[in-house]
Order: C-alpha cells, then sequence, then structure tokens
C-alpha cells in the first residue's frame, strides 16, 4: 500500500510538468481528428465503400459535400446543434460522440503513460481507438472487420517495441518486446479458439421442434451485412451461425414458398440453399419464407471475430491481457445481458466487453490482480 502511494505520489508530481500538459493537449487535438476519421469508417465500411473515395465528407442524408468550417470535430456538431448545414437533417449523436471519446482517450493516455515515450503513446491511443472501432461494429453489426483488427495489432505491437513492459517483457529490450508481444498474439488467438471449440460441444447444438407446421422466414438485416432466420418466436443469425466451417443448419419437414413441392429436408450453407440433390444460391432470393416442423444447428458458441479480437488485444495486452479480458469479459456480457434483458438463445456480440476487459487491463490490470490475490491471502 505504501509503495502505491509512493507511485500515486510521484505521478501526481509528474502532472505538474507543462510538458506533460501539453502533451496531452496536443494527443488530444489528434485524437479528436482520429475520431472524425472513425466516423468515415463507421459509416463506409459496412456500407462496402472506401473510406478514401470520396475524398471528402459528405452528408449523409443527402450527400451533398461537407465544406471543412462544418467538418470540425466535435465543435461543428454543437455549432450545428446536431443537424447538417445543407438540409438540416438531424445526424446521429454518435458522431460527437466518438470524437469526443477520442479526445478524451488520447488525452487521458498521455497523462496515464507519462513515463514512456511521446510516439508509443500516440500508439497506444491509435491501438485504443481502433478497438473503439471495432466495439462499434460488432456492437451494431455483429461484424469484426479483419482490416480494422491488423491496424490495431500493428500499432499494439509497435507500442509493444517501444514499451515492453505492456506485454510483460521483464527488460526494457525492444526485441524481447516485439517477442512477447507476438506472444500474445498467438495466445489471443488459440485460447478463444480452443473456448470457442469447447463451447461448440458444450453449447453449440441447438433444436427447435414444433407441434404444427410453423411459418419461418430468412431476410437480410443490418445493411444487408447479415442474414436472420426466424421461426416460432426464435431467431438465429448467420454471422453466430456460420462462425466456423463446420456449422450447419437444417429445417425438417420444411416446404419453400418460392419452390412450391412436398415437404422435405431444406439445408443451409452461409451461401446456398440445398434440397435434396440441388444447390440454389441465397443472392437470387430477396426473401426466403415457408413453414417447417423443427429447426436444428450445430454451430460454435463464440464467433471466429472474437479470436481476432484476441489478437489485437494480445498485441498490447499479452497473453495475460488476454486471459483477464476473457474472464472480467464474459462478467461484463453478463451484466450486460441481464440489464438489456437478452433473453437465452438471442444473439449478443461479446466483442464489445472483450474490449472494454482490455482497456481496464491496460489501465489498472495488474494492480487488481495483484489486489485480489491479496484478499485471497
Amino acid at each position: 500500500m505504501v509503495q502505491s502511494l509512493r507511485m500515486m505520489e510521484e505521478w501526481t508530481d509528474s502532472l505538474l510538468d507543462e510538458g506533460v500538459w501539453q502533451q496531452a493537449l496536443l494527443l488530444a487535438l489528434i485524437g479528436a481528428c482520429i475520431g472524425s476519421f472513425l466516423n468515415v469508417v463507421l459509416y463506409r465500411l459496412p456500407r462496402g465503400m472506401s473510406v478514401n473515395n470520396p475524398r471528402r465528407s459528405f452528408c449523409p442524408t443527402c450527400h451533398a459535400p461537407i465544406p471543412w468550417r462544418f467538418n470540425l470535430p466535435i465543435i461543428s456538431w454543437l455549432i450545428l446543434r446536431g443537424r447538417s448545414a445543407c438540409c438540416r437533417k438531424p445526424i446521429s449523436p454518435r458522431y460527437f460522440i466518438v470524437e469526443l471519446v477520442c479526445f478524451l482517450m488520447f488525452g487521458s493516455v498521455a497523462l496515464f503513460f507519462d513515463y514512456e515515450p511521446l510516439i508509443a503513446r500516440l500508439l497506444i491511443s491509435l491501438w485504443g481507438a481502433g478497438m473503439l472501432a471495432i466495439l462499434i461494429m460488432d456492437w451494431e453489426y455483429m461484424v469484426v472487420f479483419r482490416r480494422l483488427v491488423f491496424a490495431a495489432a500493428g500499432c499494439g505491437l509497435a507500442a509493444a517495441v517501444l514499451s515492453p513492459m505492456l506485454v510483460g517483457a521483464g527488460t526494457l529490450d525492444a526485441w524481447e518486446g516485439l517477442l512477447w508481444g507476438c506472444v500474445g498474439i498467438l495466445a489471443g488467438y488459440v485460447i478463444f479458439r480452443v473456448v470457442a471449440l469447447v463451447g461448440k460441444l458444450m453449447l453449440g447444438r441447438r433444436e427447435f421442434r414444433f407441434s404444427e407446421p410453423t411459418r419461418w422466414e430468412l431476410c437480410q438485416i443490418g445493411d444487408n451485412l447479415d442474414i436472420e432466420l426466424t421461426a416460432g418466436g426464435h431467431s438465429l443469425r448467420w454471422t453466430m451461425i456460420f462462425a466456423d466451417s463446420h456449422s450447419t443448419l437444417t429445417l425438417q419437414n420444411a416446404q419453400v414458398d418460392q419452390m412450391p413441392g412436398d415437404s422435405c429436408t431444406v439445408q443451409f450453407t452461409p451461401t446456398h440453399m440445398i434440397i435434396g440433390e440441388s444447390s440454389y444460391s441465397l443472392e437470387d432470393f430477396d426473401s426466403l419464407s415457408g413453414t417447417c416442423c423443427a429447426v436444428s444447428s450445430k454451430h460454435a458458441a463464440m464467433g471466429l471475430g472474437d479470436a481476432w479480437i484476441a489478437m489485437a488485444i494480445g498485441s498490447v495486452c499479452g497473453w495475460q491481457g488476454v486471459v483477464f479480458s476473457l474472464v472480467i469479459g464474459s462478467l461484463i456480457s453478463i451484466f450486460l445481458a441481464l440489464v438489456l434483458r437478452v433473453h437465452r438463445g438471442e444473439p449478443m456480440p461479446f466483442g464489445p466487453p472483450l474490449v472494454m476487459a482490455s482497456y481496464l487491463w491496460l489501465v489498472a490490470g495488474p494492480q487488481l490482480l495483484e489486489w485480489y490475490f491479496g484478499l485471497l491471502s
């Protein structure tokens, strides 16, 4: 406890240094600009658009180009009172929130990690911004884009080279930081793949049987990023079912409205519907519906995207941070499920709780573990 108080005193004294606050303000302003760019990524990437073309930002409603004076991070949204200057349509508060969060995040990292080189603090902040984009994308669309994961992992690994202690290295040697960063990336992927395999064996099979033929429907949701099957009040999403190549989805005693015929077994793959010996591309149908007497699926209990997120976590938090994020992320996920009243069987992304837990590890993870084991002893 005395040592912790001394560390807190030294950190407080370092904040009195004028240079630390100047660096914090510099990184905070950079963070606001990064937040503005993240808003572009969050809008365009799910829609299959290039983040560079068109180069200028445009109104999400009328698509008119936005002049630079109305595209200032944080400030413009406040001045325009949450409405676009061209058509006066409401602009989502998320644009303002993302820019503000990045502003505060970059500034906080500059202050909290003031003992690290400025470039290392910038890389840690960029890692945090990338994870924020992954969090929002997974929460809204239940999709994890690998390019975001690779960008975050690259920043994290570079930060580990400059600050080896982040990933649990025992020295300040850059090569050891690189080694432990790579170990963290590998550990993140392997641990979550093993967890997904165990979860599939224990919880991966689901079956719904109906006493009489029940309506089912297959349709695209979330700006066509996902497909959902609904039947008898139950719903199954493609991103959850087909997380790996061995997943299956079957309708028993089914009929398809778009293809009249006798009742039969209908199987689905990520891209096709299989009836008997015939295979039909899902892209050829705007929607599919019919009746069935049972729905069965065999799929992973955890999506492959979570393993990619764990890789990005391991790049800057090390293998210890991966394990911590898995445990604490599970607790956060249970808490969110209770608060949001998510029923059993309903899909819920695990990525956001993982990212939240990784932030907690980065700020105070080792100290929390030391406190916890201190209580046990």
